[in-house]
């Protein structure tokens, strides 16, 4: 009976156990610097980035996994009538420009410490879209909605940063049932801030730039006033990392 019990602990355990340790999610705030050409078209983008890493040895300083990030780098708000034949209603109309990143990401990093420098190779893809709402004036809610243009390009690049760990959870008991049934304990969690850079290099894209969609006197032409680059940017973050 105590075998019995023994293997049906090591069955709960053992795959958790496994990768105690193994996990690393990261989130925070992004920022997207602009270079060459795509300087000349594009704003600073704000925005968010995410991760997620698992570890490929124990000591956890290779890890593959994948990251995104979402940035606006313009935008405009103003107010239209309704139709051309229905002036006296307005609406507010706002319009984003965007950029989203998709990565698969290696990363290698010193393995202890309360410093951990990490140095990152990734690829993947990137795209630049523009979206106009239009907003109930009266409740801020949005009624209709479309993407006017979008367009996408395959990217590259590397970058690194700093972990520097502000908490460590508890070890597990010596007495724990990992150990009781012969699977080594879990890790316990760690938190860090997390602040790095990437560089990014990409292919050929069309996007439009902030304000150009609709002229002072209301003209709509895409085609005339798309703007074309290679991707070139370096992404910056700063972010909180949980490893488990």
């Amino acid at each position: 009976m105590r075998l019995v019990k023994s293997a049906f602990i090591a069955v709960l355990f053992v795959l958790p156990g496994a990768a105690a340790g193994q996990h690393q999610v990261t989130a925070g705030l992004g920022i997207s610097d602009p270079r060459g050409q795509l300087d000349e078209n594009t704003d600073t983008g704000f925005g968010f980035v995410g991760s997620y890493l698992y570890a490929l040895n124990p000591t956890r300083t290779v890890a593959v996994g994948a990251s995104g990030a979402f940035q606006a780098y313009g935008g405009t708000a103003r107010q239209a009538a309704l139709s051309s034949t229905i002036p006296d209603i307005r609406v507010d109309v706002d319009t984003s420009n965007n950029t989203a990143f998709l990565q698969g990401v290696l990363q290698i990093k010193a393995p202890t410490g309360v410093i951990q420098p990490y140095a990152q190779g990734t690829a993947g893809y990137g795209f630049f879209f523009t979206t106009t709402s239009l907003r109930n004036p009266f409740d801020g809610e949005t009624v209709l909605s479309d993407t006017n243009q979008n367009d996408g390009a395959w990217i590259w690049g590397a970058g690194g940063g700093l972990l520097v760990k502000v908490y460590q959870g508890e070890p597990e008991p010596t007495l724990s049932a990992y150990q009781r049934a012969g699977v080594a304990p879990r890790e316990p969690v760690k938190v860090y801030v997390d602040a790095g850079a990437r560089w990014l290099q990409g292919g050929e894209v069309e996007y439009l730039k902030e304000g150009s969609l609709v002229t002072d006197e209301g003209e709509f032409d895409i085609d005339s006033r798309l703007a074309r680059s290679d991707i070139e940017l370096i992404q910056y973050q700063l972010a909180v990392t949980v490893e488990f």
